[in-house]
């Protein structure tokens, strides 16, 4: 017979609070104290009226879009290619790698990193010196490195742009300078590029440093100023030029929500700044992040049939459902009354099963952490000659 429980679950945008009711568990949609912190926009409607050309903001877990506004325009980009430059580069080059800084003649007003001519670097210090500034002709130098020469590593882009179904995407330059009606993207195709560079530690850490030291002693900055004002700002890339404007691919981090925004063609830095923390700040507010399971921790303790011990039943598997704050999530407890052996350890004999607003979304199954002996024999009896 199978039994049904409240359980007690963590809920981590509550402030880490334990809640319970019985029969289920209830999430409710109160904001998360980290949120109120950050600010929290009115709606899409104020949303909607940010002066950029095009904005976008997206959960970076699942891909889901959470708001947008001209984001499937074809837009020049500026800088914000040099993370097709990344994604390229990490996909060709191992981390070990050491690659040659090259000569760049660079035009007026062109955004450098202080890295000379035939430095030695690691692939992740390219990498810093590239994002963090956006130093054109360290990215110039990975086309040369990766590519052979500029024209092949665009070529590279191009492709790995189609594999990764970027289809309003074209690139004709590795650094971002203005080619005009040639080097372009939409804010959507830089979301889901971004989604897929985060999904690499190294350039996560790279993108969350407001400044670096490369191993030769250089110092870089990163040029978003959001990163190390905002604790939640965890990156991603700046944009700069005439046809662009002002563009920043951004990124937040709150009690486990993951946001990815996009502000193409702002008017000044300051206007970028502020569309992209709406956009942040608006889906810190709407969604929240909550931990159904964690893998390996116990969640019942059963009676075994003959046993004066319980067998412990423990989460398969870890679950972490990122949802509107609106949601009602409830998990309930299905288990046996009682377990008779021989059961082997890691068998299936329960599962913690999640609605959001009543409708079934998971299962987590709940496996015996250790192997259930069978009961022991019956007692002899002893029989009296007669």
């Amino acid at each position: 017979m199978v039994s049904r429980r409240a359980i007690r679950w963590a809920a981590p945008v509550a402030g880490a609070l334990w809640l319970a009711s019985v029969g289920a568990l209830a999430v409710g949609a109160a904001p998360a104290p980290g949120a109120r912190a950050a600010g929290v926009a009115e709606g899409p409607a104020q949303l909607s009226a940010l002066p950029a050309s095009a904005l976008l903001l997206m959960q970076q877990g699942t891909g889901a879009i959470v708001f947008s506004r001209n984001a499937n325009a074809e837009l020049a980009i500026a800088s914000t290619t040099k993370l097709m430059t990344a994604y390229v580069t990490l996909a060709h080059e191992p981390l070990d790698a050491q690659l040659v800084e090259q000569p760049y003649a660079a035009g007026i007003g062109e955004s450098l990193a202080p890295v000379p001519a035939g430095t030695r670097l690691s692939v992740p210090d390219m990498l810093r010196a590239m994002l963090l500034p956006s130093g054109n002709n360290v990215a110039y130098s990975l086309s040369i490195d990766v590519g052979g020469s500029e024209s092949n590593f665009v070529a590279m882009m191009n492709a790995a742009a189609a594999s990764l179904h970027l289809g309003r995407t074209h690139y004709t330059t590795p650094i971002g300078l203005d080619t005009p009606g040639d080097n372009y993207s939409t804010a959507t195709d830089l979301a889901r590029l971004t989604r897929v560079l985060m999904r690499n530690p190294v350039v996560r850490k790279i993108v969350d440093q407001p400044s670096a030291r490369l191993a030769d002693g250089i110092v870089v900055t990163n040029r978003n100023d959001l990163v190390g004002a905002y604790p939640w700002v965890v990156g991603v890339k700046t944009g700069s030029t005439n046809d662009a404007g002002e563009c920043l691919v951004a990124a937040a981090k709150l009690n486990g929500l993951r946001l990815i925004s996009v502000v193409l063609g702002a008017t000044t830095e300051a206007v970028r700044d502020a569309d992209a923390l709406a956009l942040l700040r608006y889906g810190l507010g709407v969604y929240r992040s909550a931990n159904v399971a964690v893998a390996g921790r116990t969640y019942a303790s059963v009676p075994v049939a003959g046993r004066l011990h319980s067998a412990r039943l423990i989460a398969r598997r870890s679950l972490t459902l990122v949802l509107a704050r609106s949601v009602d999530l409830h998990a309930s407890l299905e288990i046996p009354r009682r377990l008779v052996g021989p059961i082997a350890a890691g068998a299936v004999e329960g599962g913690i099963d999640v609605t959001e607003n009543g409708r079934p979304v998971q299962t987590v199954a709940l496996v015996t952490a250790a192997a259930v002996p069978p009961p022991p024999p019956p007692p002899l009896v002893a029989h009296r000659a007669g």
